[in-house]
């Protein structure tokens, strides 16, 4: 059966796309000028030109605005892991989705909004469900490729992709140090190192945890 080509966007979708998106836009700027504590639903909204009301038809919340990035970065990730040739082994493919992860207009804003989710738990929860809605859909990809596999151990794999991913995001947060520059645009591309490092770590078997102290000699 030949699949119908998908329709283009309707006007009336393309304008909520746009809205959706001035939205987030605008909360990410205000973050950056005002700080978290200043941020308003009617002041994104004003900055969005919208009213308070259709703030709310787009989001439930200031958090949920901020973690739009977030959502979108892991959405991507996952979307080309499931386009991946199935004959490539798992490991291998999340490796190269971590790695399609090139468009700083997706990872920069995360990059921000993981550092300012350090010092407001609200925010970092916020971002741990999106972690947690990233593995459900990993796992339901690793199900389809692995048909043979247990879903325990489909679990077992998208938790420890998340896993490294949490753990880059720490590692380069961590190298960054107390007070990041913004305008760096190492940061980026840093991030990006790191991710497809700690994923092929996992793809790898930790090679350098393999490695043996040699046995001190005997007196």
């Amino acid at each position: 059966m030949i699949e119908s080509p998908a329709q283009p966007p309707s006007r009336r979708e393309m304008n909520k796309a746009a809205t959706r998106t001035a939205i987030v836009h605008a909360a990410l700027a205000q973050l950056e000028t005002a700080g978290y504590a200043a941020l308003t639903a009617e002041s994104v909204a004003d900055a969005a030109g919208i009213s308070r009301r259709t703030f709310f038809n787009y989001f439930p919340s200031i958090e949920a605005a901020l973690n739009e990035p977030n959502r979108l970065l892991l959405e991507n990730a996952v979307g080309v892991l499931d386009e991946l040739d199935p004959a490539i082994d798992l490991l291998s493919a999340a490796v190269t989705a971590v790695e399609s992860l090139v468009d700083p207009a997706l990872l920069e804003p995360i990059a921000n909004l993981y550092l300012h989710a350090s010092a407001h738990p609200q925010m970092a929860r916020m971002q741990l469900e999106a972690w947690n809605d990233c593995a459900e859909a990993l796992t339901e990809i690793i199900t389809a490729r692995a048909p043979h596999g247990t879903p325990l151990a489909a679990s077992v794999l998208a938790q420890s992709v998340i896993g490294a991913g949490k753990a880059a995001f720490a590692a380069w947060s961590r190298e960054l140090g107390e007070s990041p520059d913004a305008a760096d645009p190492r940061r980026t591309a840093l991030l990006r190192a790191t991710l497809a490092e700690a994923v092929a770590q996992l793809r790898d078997g930790f090679p350098s945890l393999q490695r043996r102290a040699p046995h001190p000699r005997k007196a």
